[in-house]
């Protein structure tokens, strides 16, 4: 009875450790960010409930930090400006000079997907133009 009670406590353990170490190699850490793929021109696929005008514009990241909006690709583009904290999340700022912003987490930002997450849990998607 002993043995087997040690036999299961062993395999449990074992099988813990498994899981732990293979969530660890799965996860995607926050130094793993392409800072580089969030350069280009998107457009937004889903967007907050509280703003349903935001869905009417492109958004031009630049690498200087540079964020051009625009509605429907016209020549008048409303300028923002963007920055990386220490956290590797996106600052989104209306003025460079501004002390603050609003922190979006980066869920998923592929070559074609961007995934931003706020503080209130508000997801919005985007897709790159081509």
């Amino acid at each position: 009875m002993n043995k087997l009670l040690i036999g299961l406590l062993v395999i449990a353990a074992g099988a813990g450790a498994f899981l732990l170490f293979n969530k660890k190699k799965n996860a995607i850490s926050t130094t793993e960010i392409n800072k580089e793929l969030i350069i280009g021109k998107w457009k937004t696929d889903a967007v907050p409930a509280n703003d349903s005008g935001f869905n009417k514009y492109s958004y031009h990241f630049e690498k200087e930090g540079v964020l051009l909006r625009s509605i429907s690709d016209s020549a008048k583009a409303d300028t923002a400006h963007y920055e990386w904290n220490k956290a590797n999340e996106l600052v989104w700022k209306e003025k460079a000079s501004d002390s603050i912003g609003k922190i979006y987490s980066i869920v998923k930002l592929t070559s074609d997907s961007l995934q931003l997450q706020a503080a209130d849990s508000a997801t919005m998607l985007f897709t790159k133009l081509k």
